[in-house]
This record gives C-alpha cells, structure tokens and sequence, in this order.
C-alpha cells in the first residue's frame, strides 16, 4: 500500500505529495530505501479532485513499482557507479583487473558528476566532463620521478648487503621488478614509489630521483575510457528501471585513433630468434612460445604442464596469471570464451618444451622438494606445475611476476641491439605472419583467441593491407613476370628455329 505525505509551504499551505512505496528488505535483515516520488495539484483543481488524482497517482506508481517499470534514481551518480562494479565482479561479468581500471577511471568521473543523482544527469553534464578530461593537468599520476644522472640503484642497493634485489625489492621496499627496471632504465616511475625506494634504502629521495610533473591532457583513447565507463554504469541504471533510456548513447565523446598493432618484420623476428640462442633456457622457452603461440602474457605464464600434450604436439591455453597491488599474484579465467583453445605447435617448439623441462625445470623442482609452493585459483583449486616459476626464496614454485617477463624484454632488446619490444609486440607479430602467409581472419581468430573474427580484421586492418599489397606482387611475380618470360623464351625458340 503506498504512502502519501503532504508537503507544506511556510504558510501552511499544500504544495505537493510525496508518494512512497516500500520495498521490504535485503538479504541481511535490513529495511531497504523505499521507491519514492512527488506530484504536484495543478491550478484551479478543487480539493476533491485532488484527494481523487493524488490517490490515482499513488495506485499507478504503485503498480509500476510492482511491475518494475520505476525505481529511485535519487541515487548519486558515484555510490551507484561503487554498487555497480562491486555486483557485476561478483557475477563474473568484469574481470578482477577491469574492475581495478574502472575503480581508478571513477576517481576522475566522480571528480566531475560523482555527486549528481543519476536521474538527473544530462547528455551536457556528460560533454563537459569529457571536454574538462581534454584539458592540461588531468592526470592522476601527473608528478613523476626520474633517476638522477650518475646515480647507480644496482650498486646503492649492493652496498646495503641485500645480494639479492628481487628479495630486497619485495620484502624491503614492496616494488615490483618492473618498477624498479624501469627507474634503472631512465624511466619515469611514480612519485610514490620512488619514496618506498628511497625510504628502503634511507636515503632522501631527492637525492636518487630529480621530481618532474606531467601535465599533458589525457589522450582521446584515456577519455573515451571514462565513456565506457559511464555508459556500462548507466546502462545497468536503465536495466533496474531508474531511468528510462542510458544518457550516455546521446553524449558526444571524443573520437578515438583506431589501434595500430606493432609488428617485427620477418629480418627482425629472425635477428630476435638467434639473440634468443644466448639467453639462459628459461627465457629462451618464453620468448620462442610468445612469438610461436601469439598468446598473451598472461596466457603464457599461465601454462602449467597438464596443458602440454607432447603426444599431438599442442597446448591448452585455459588460464591467465595475473597481478594487482590488492591481490598480487592470481589466477584468472582466460579474456573470453574463446580465448580457452587447443594450439598446435611445431616440433621444434615441443622439442624446446621437453629440452626445458627435462635440463631446467625437473631439476629445479626436485632439489626444491617440499620448499615448492603452489597458488589456488578463485575455485580454491590449487596449481603447483607452472611451466614458468618464481626460482629462489620462499615463492620457488609460483607463477612468475607478468611484468617480469616486460622487463626482460626491454633488457633483452637493449643487450642485443634490437627493437623495442615488449610482449604484446610477439602476439602482433604472430597475426602478422599468418596474415602474410595468407590465412583468413576466422582462422587466425580462432589462433589469437579474439572473441570474434571481427575483433581481429578491426585490430589487424593496416596489417591485412600490407599483406593483401605483398599478395598482389607474388601473384604479379607468378602470373604476369612468368607470362612475360614464357613469351620471350618463345620467340626466342621461334628465332633460333628461324
């Protein structure tokens, strides 16, 4: 039964109703926020007629609510958005990592119409965040660090006594390997970890790092991000009757470039597997299975060895490794459900699998002995046969950190004189090389694990025009080329005949 309240102006007089329903309560016990609206009495209606329509209009709100076709979109836009992500992590709608992406993208959103009520929020409102996202000084991570000229962390960290600086970065000052090759590298790390470094090994951190602030407008890509964000927050918004049509479909975002996906040629790929030679087997394996499988890292690292089939000489890829500063190390799902797929590999891949497990990886393990650990996946399942492990310490046997394989790479390629590359370039390279050896997108789809062939004719489209330009001069060179020469060597024979 609805509930209907007068509502009074200073001089006693009714100026409208507000008209409540309950909605009973939650799974906890507690009562929740009843579905709520006001109606105003137009002018020159009687006071019977009011009592008849305000009656009126509580029965129909009433039934809509029954119904579902209302809710209270007096919600602000920033507790819903919370609400929003928190139900579709538990559902297994959004993996772990978008979520940890949106919550970051919300502290910007929020920041522009966090404490609006959805309902009430406009395609404008929507415009003008994006244009205020356009604008110098909008990042959150705008104040960087740089490593001061002449400063060695390798040797600061040596004279500390820590011989092992994985260990020494993990338990001293909380860092990720990554982190810490990307300061050595020269390159821009965040403020906050330049401080943990510094304090780890006391020192001030204007001593090791010169502070610089970055205040470049967020790229097309970052803005259209937040969009998505919005959109998908809305639209679960339209889905629970709050509102009645996503505001987001009628805002204008910024445009964004179309990704263009990097790739090595044939003579760098070629100059990528002898460097490979040279480098301990552990990383040899993984950079041969990035650029052979064109899994993801994640995918990679994910590999334990019950996915080997070393009888058919192909792989399953069905798990991901992953790493958030709120979890650390986990396993995931794959991205999609077709990311979950049977590669089949050369044999000279499976030889390379069977030369690491038999010289690095069986040795490692039996001297290792009860020391190996092992991790549990969101179904309490517990892995400890990684293809790729943590080899030292107490996490001898876990899955390897996925930005370690990043750094190594950038290492990797610095040492030997060779493209930047880091892993995702392998994945590219792989699609590269298929379409150039004439492969149809559905098939290669199928290799990459997109969710759709469309997903991969979008993402290689520059890549399916080279390929179809080279096609072109091959059918040339074998067609016309060969043609031509038939007919000269022709009259050539009908000369010498004559």
């Amino acid at each position: 039964m609805a509930n209907i309240t007068p509502r009074k102006n200073k001089s006693g007089e009714i100026v409208s109703y507000r008209i409540r329903v309950s909605r009973g309560y939650d799974t906890a016990g507690q009562k929740l926020k009843p579905y709520e609206m006001t109606w105003r009495p137009g002018q020159g209606i009687t006071k019977r007629q009011i009592e008849k329509e305000v009656q009126r209009q509580a029965t129909l709100f009433e039934d809509q609510c029954k119904q579902g076709l209302t809710g209270d979109g007096r919600q602000k836009f920033g507790e819903y958005a919370a609400y929003v992500l928190d139900l579709k992590e538990k559902r297994g709608e959004l993996r772990h990592h978008t979520v940890v992406r949106y919550r970051e993208l919300l502290k910007r959103i929020n920041d522009g119409i966090g404490h609006i009520k959805i309902q009430d929020i406009r395609p404008q409102h929507l415009n003008q965040l994006y244009e205020q996202l356009g604008k110098d000084g909008m990042r959150k991570d705008a104040h960087k660090a740089v490593i001061k000229d002449g400063v060695n962390l390798t040797d600061i960290i040596h004279r500390t006594g820590s011989g092992n600086i994985e260990r020494f970065l993990k338990e001293q000052a909380q860092l990720s390997v990554a982190t810490y090759r990307s300061a050595v590298n020269g390159k821009s790390i965040n403020i906050e970890s330049a401080k943990k470094l510094a304090a780890a090994l006391n020192t001030d951190v204007k001593k090791l790092f010169d502070l610089v602030t970055d205040n470049r407008p967020l790229s097309s890509k970052t803005i259209r991000e937040h969009h998505v964000l919005i959109h998908l927050i809305m639209e679960q918004a339209v889905k629970e009757c709050l509102i009645p049509f996503n505001t987001a479909d009628r805002a204008t975002p910024p445009k964004a470039d179309k990704p263009k996906a990097n790739y090595f040629e044939q003579d760098e790929i070629t100059a990528i597997l002898q460097a490979a030679e040279s480098v301990p087997l552990k990383w040899k394996t993984i950079l041969h299975l990035m650029l052979v499988t064109g899994g993801r890292r994640g995918e990679v690292l994910g590999l334990t060895w019950d996915c080997v089939d070393f009888i058919f000489e192909r792989i399953h890829i069905e798990k991901t490794v992953n790493y958030e500063s709120d979890t650390g190390i986990y396993i995931d799902d794959t991205k999609t459900e077709r990311s979950a797929r049977w590669i089949k590999l050369p044999s000279e891949t499976m030889n390379l699998l069977q030369e690491y497990k038999q010289i690095y990886y069986d040795p490692l393990r039996m001297v290792s002995d009860t020391a190996w650990a092992g991790l549990k996946d969101k179904e309490g399942i517990l892995h400890n046969d990684f293809l790729f492990v943590q080899d030292s310490g107490a996490n001898i046997g876990l899955p390897m950190h996925p930005d370690s394989v990043t750094g190594y790479c950038n290492d990797f390629s610095d040492k030997y004189g060779l493209k930047h590359i880091n892993p995702h370039a392998f994945r590219h390279s792989a699609a590269s090389l298929l379409y150039f050896a004439g492969m149809d997108s559905i098939s290669i789809s199928a290799y990459l694990g997109h969710a759709t062939p469309s997903t991969t004719q979008n993402l290689y489209a520059h890549v399916m025009g080279e390929a179809q330009s080279r096609i072109a001069s091959v059918m040339g060179e074998i067609v016309i080329t060969k043609r031509i020469q038939t007919k000269e060597e022709t009259q050539d024979t009908d000369l010498k005949a004559v």
